[in-house]
Parts: C-alpha cells; structure tokens; sequence
C-alpha cells in the first residue's frame, strides 16, 4: 500500500480526513464506507480533541481504534496512520 502524509489544513476535521483515508485505501469513495464513523468512536470528541493547542504538541493526544477492518491511529500532529488490521506491513499515513 502507498505511505503519504499531508499536514492538517485549517479547515480539516480529524473525522473526515479519517474517512477519506480508509476509503482511499479501499478504493472508494468516502461516502461508501460503512459502518459509519460514528458507530465506532465519537466523531465530535475526536475533532475536538485534536483542535486543540495541547494536540500539536510532542506531548499530545494519542488515539487508536479499529475501524473497517483497519487499525487507525491519530496523533497528536494530525498525522493519520491507516494499517490494514491482519497486515501489519502494510500502512498508509495521511
């Protein structure tokens, strides 16, 4: 799988960039991937967590969670990893 990794913009939310990535990694496009982000972690306490000062510092917040058959780790800088849940090999950070 293709590793890239973009910085997070001013109008980014943490819960889309998500979606868009693990729909990048299925190959479609976001609105298809289900089940829904919601239904497996709270989509608002993740936004505001990472809108945070604290957030994009050395010290900030860190968040795993399976998602869609991936593991999905958000970090403290906005970098998003996205890695195929029985292939630890493969990853894609966004």
């Amino acid at each position: 799988m293709r590793v890239s990794r973009t910085a997070l913009g001013d109008d980014d939310r943490i819960s889309t960039r998500i979606v868009t990535a693990v729909a990048d990694a299925e190959g479609i496009p976001p609105t298809e991937v289900t089940p829904p982000l919601y239904r497996v972690v709270d989509p608002d306490a993740l936004n505001q967590l990472f809108e945070t000062k604290w957030a994009a510092s050395e010290d900030g917040p860190h968040v795993s969670f399976t998602y869609c058959g991936y593991e999905v780790t958000v970090k403290g800088a906005g970098d998003i990893v996205v890695r195929a849940a029985d292939d630890s090999d493969q990853e894609r950070v966004v």
